[in-house]
């Protein structure tokens, strides 16, 4: 309401500046106060009249507009006036210079009785006769503003001059009109009770104030009201807050624990256990998850469980087998000594060769042995195959002495002697030779025979990475030279039909 009435009167202000002296109609009313020939004023009166209707409706916010002097004589007006027209009778809002405000009061036009606000001003002559102009405001605003507030019985508005007298008031039996307003002087204090009432001013930047009245009933009926829907508001607030509590306890919480109670059983080795659905799907997964690890981990517990008995009854067969071959080893190494005590030296070559080669195979060093022991083992066997088979082949063996004491694979040499002996050898003129030479970092064994030879397809299934047809030993000196070297090491085959043969072994010295 503030607001409306602040618009209109400020519009009130803005048509009756229209009538202030350098404007059109000013000029005309001082031409026709100063005129005394009746040609002259006559059509001036006219143009005024004319004028002044025009500034009239072409403001909407305007009703009665006229133009009087001081005594309050009209002398033009565009709507009839009351007969008891009286400025003094009107309640003043604001004043200002030569401007003066009235509150709402009943319309001076003659036709209506609505409430209408006015507005008086100086029009300010050059001839300097006093003229003022009176501007009512449509009927219409005024008490379309008024009555925006009887949508709602519940409130009273009450309008105070500067002087902080009622000039307004739809109280008029609590708070009559002209009676000063009580509740506050100057406007000091903005709010508080007054007659069963409580009251809220509001000071406008015009001077004049605006005054709620709401009941203490319909206001405590009110506030509790509001009161009644912010618990409603807090009880629904707090059962919705107790239903997501719910919610994030059975789909967050609940399965956390769970959770955490499958891995607890874990830590504790208890990996048999069935976990509960949670029916939540992501916890679901990862429980699901955890349940084929709990299975994964309990089979490789079994599988290491396994491994560690296979790998004692392991430990006592071996060690039956390391019984066995020591005892024949000294039964060997008796049955030598018998045959030397009666002569028997190819008895004696069988049993210290064979001898010599057990114990070569039994030595504790692993897998690793020197280039010198190799030599010697190939160096026995070969004694023994010539024995055995009652045929004779020469056998050489060349390698510098500062090679000898160099790590290699035991057992890499020996199976190529072996297949140089039972397929390269085909009569008793056969030769094998063994040559040892170091290239850079690498050391080359070459292995030759005087043998028929191999075909190309024969080299090429030989050197290729199929392992059937191929034989035991040769599958064990290419599996050991890549295990040993990592990859670094190479075999190739130089033969050549009824050429003979020579097997190529380049090997890093480590």
């Amino acid at each position: 309401m503030e607001l409306s009435l602040t618009h209109a009167i400020d519009n009130l202000g803005k048509v009756s500046q229209q009538f202030v002296y350098p404007s059109n109609i000013a000029f005309d009313l001082d031409d026709l106060l100063t005129t005394n020939d009746l040609s002259e004023s006559t059509p001036l009166k006219e143009e005024i009249q004319s004028e002044l209707e025009y500034i009239s409706y072409a403001n909407s916010s305007a009703g009665l507009t006229m133009l009087m002097e001081e005594d309050g004589t009209h002398l033009f007006r565009n709507m009839p006036v009351r007969a008891n027209f009286d400025l003094e009778m009107l309640p003043i809002l604001d004043e200002a210079h030569d401007v003066t405000f009235y509150g709402p009061h009943i319309s001076n036009n003659r036709l209506h009785s609505q409430y209408a606000l006015s507005v008086v001003r100086e029009v300010d002559l050059p001839s300097g006769k006093p003229l003022y102009v009176y501007v009512e405001s449509n009927f219409n605003i005024t008490q379309s503003i008024l009555e925006s507030n009887q949508m709602d019985n519940n409130s009273f508005y009450l309008l105070l001059n500067e002087d902080n007298k009622i000039i307004f008031s739809e109280l008029n039996s609590l708070f009559p009109l002209g009676s000063n307003f009580e509740g506050s002087i100057k406007g000091g204090d903005t709010s508080g009770v007054l007659e069963d009432y409580y009251w809220f001013r509001d000071n406008t930047n015009q001077g004049w104030s605006i005054v709620s009245l709401v009941p203490q009933s319909e206001y405590n009926k009110e506030k509790d009201r509001w009161i009644a829907q912010m618990l409603v508001l807090a009880i629904v607030f707090g059962i919705f807050s107790l239903f997501i509590a719910w919610l994030v306890w059975k789909m967050v919480y609940k399965p956390i624990r769970h959770f955490d109670a499958e891995i607890s059983a874990i830590s504790e080795d208890n990996l048999h256990t069935q976990a509960i659905p949670t029916k939540v799907p992501e916890f679901d997964e990862l429980l699901h998850q955890l349940q084929n690890m709990k299975t994964q981990v309990s089979d490789l517990l079994e599988e290491v469980e396994l491994k560690e008995k296979n790998r004692a009854d392991l430990e006592i067969e071996k060690l039956m087998y390391q019984i066995n071959p020591h005892f024949l080893m000294n039964t060997l190494d008796s049955v030598r000594w018998l045959a030397v005590l009666n002569n028997q030296d190819e008895i004696n070559r069988i049993a210290s060769s064979l001898n010599k080669l057990l114990y070569y195979n039994l030595k504790r060093n692993g897998k690793v042995s020197t280039l010198e022991e190799e030599l010697d083992s190939i160096n026995q066997y070969c004694n023994l195959q010539a024995i055995r088979h009652q045929f004779t082949y020469d056998e050489s063996i060349n390698v510098g002495s500062n090679l000898l004491k160099t790590p290699i694979p035991k057992f890499i040499l020996q199976p190529i002697v072996e297949n140089a002996i039972y397929h390269g050898l085909a009569d008793e003129d056969g030769c094998i030779e063994v040559k040892v030479e170091q290239e850079e970092n690498n050391l080359v064994v070459s292995i030759y025979d005087n043998g028929a030879g191999l075909s190309e397809e024969e080299k090429s299934h030989i050197l290729s990475d199929e392992k059937e047809g191929i034989g035991i030993g040769m599958n064990y000196v290419k599996g050991m030279l890549e295990s040993y070297y990592d990859g670094k090491a190479s075999i190739d085959i130089i033969s050549g039909d009824q050429q003979g043969t020579t097997v190529l072994l380049s090997i890093p010295i480590k």
